[in-house]
């Protein structure tokens, strides 16, 4: 699953992806951060990959994005059940 944000200040997107990445520590879950490049027209700069997310975990990130006064802008792989999560923040277009 893909979850792109678009999180206009570039110190926000830096303090909201190491939100997430102790979300994430929290759950005890590995994680990877990386340069995602382009997903079609949208150009992103933070990404972290992580593995095996539990439902529970998930909504936690979710909520934490609505929360933050940010949206979802794209998803990919919508099937829930894969639980494979990466989000990108995204620079302005």
């Amino acid at each position: 699953m893909l979850l792109t944000i678009h999180i206009p200040r570039e110190e926000e997107r830096v303090a909201f992806a190491a939100d997430i990445k102790h979300i994430l520590r929290v759950a005890k879950i590995n994680t990877q951060t990386y340069i995602p490049g382009t997903h079609g027209a949208i150009k992103a700069d933070i990404g972290i990959k992580a593995k095996n997310i539990s439902l529970k975990t998930l909504a936690q990130i979710v909520s934490r994005i609505e929360r933050s006064g940010y949206s979802i802008e794209n998803t990919k792989g919508s099937d829930i059940s894969e639980l494979n999560l990466s989000l990108s923040a995204l620079s302005p277009q």
